[in-house]
């Protein structure tokens, strides 16, 4: 049944797993009970609506903020059938906080495992409310109006609402034994991670990867979606693109090589592995880009 609840929530670029929803709900309307596996902050902007997180009643007035953890299920109602109310809901992927980069992992894994989770309120009294404020809506505002970079701040505004979120607003936290033991499993996939990063020409199987950091791979791929937000072939594909954006806008390195370089095995492959991610062909990336 929980299975059933699952959302799969649109996120337009696979490159930037984030979402912004900025809805009216009409009188009457209500938003289903659904669960994801992405981070989601909630702030009312009108009207007065209760959300069913986890199980547990919040009712909201303007204003009010609320976090939902991954794998949390939640629900909304408006508390007056007859008025309708209006959210915004920053919807983002673990990914959106640079799990490409090792260190981070550590940071963010517990959060993803259920380890850890963040309080589901965030009170307008608290001292830290108008900082999340904030940055919320300076990330609204760089989603919606996308000028040049805006992914590059949407990218450091979810980084920020995640590190004030997780340092000031933690409420769950396991035993030090199991987060120890959390730890140790974390660290091997940092050097997993480490590895996949450093050769991308090595075709590296999920049986592989799965005994590099002694798991099944049944358990693996599930620890793996966790802490990354992704299977680990998306990942592996994300990470080429990425590299093969960085060689095609900053070397004279032909896109036959290129592809080579970042382990695809033809460069029709690499050019419809490309087209998916980015939207445009690699020569059409090139153009325009002076080395």
């Amino acid at each position: 049944m929980r299975r059933d609840l699952w959302e799969n929530t649109i996120m337009t670029d696979p490159a930037l797993p984030i979402n912004v929803f900025h809805p009216t709900f009409r009188p009457g309307c209500s938003l289903r009970l659904h669960w994801h596996e992405h981070f989601e902050l909630i702030y009312v902007e009108s009207g007065e609506v209760v959300y069913q997180i986890g199980g547990r009643p919040f009712p909201t007035k303007p204003g009010d903020m609320l976090f939902v953890n991954s794998g949390e299920l939640h629900s909304a109602t408006s508390l007056h059938p007859n008025e309708p109310f209006t959210v915004y809901a920053f919807v983002f992927n673990p990914s959106m906080l640079g799990l490409k980069e090792p260190h981070i992992v550590g940071l963010v894994a517990p959060y993803t495992n259920g380890l850890s989770a963040i309080a589901n309120r965030i009170e307008q009294t608290d001292p830290f409310y108008p900082l999340l404020k904030q940055i919320a809506m300076q990330l609204a505002d760089e989603f919606e109006q996308k000028r040049h970079g805006f992914e590059l701040a949407v990218r450091s505004y979810c980084q920020l609402l995640f590190t004030w979120l997780s340092r000031e607003f933690t409420v769950k936290q396991r035993s030090d034994t199991e987060m120890n033991a959390f730890r140790t499993k974390t660290d091997q996939f940092k050097e997993l991670l480490t590895l996949l990063e450093s050769d991308m020409t090595e075709r590296v199987t999920v049986e592989q990867a799965a005994s590099f950091v002694h798991l099944s791979p049944y358990h693996f791929c599930r620890m793996f979606k966790r802490m990354t937000g992704q299977t680990l072939v998306q990942y592996m594909n994300l990470n080429r693109v990425n590299k093969a954006e960085y060689l095609l806008k900053n070397t004279s390195m032909s896109v036959t090589d290129i592809a080579a370089e970042v382990g695809c095995s033809s460069i029709n492959s690499f050019s419809k592995l490309f087209r998916q991610l980015r939207g445009l062909s690699p020569r059409d990336m090139r153009k325009g880009q002076p080395i």
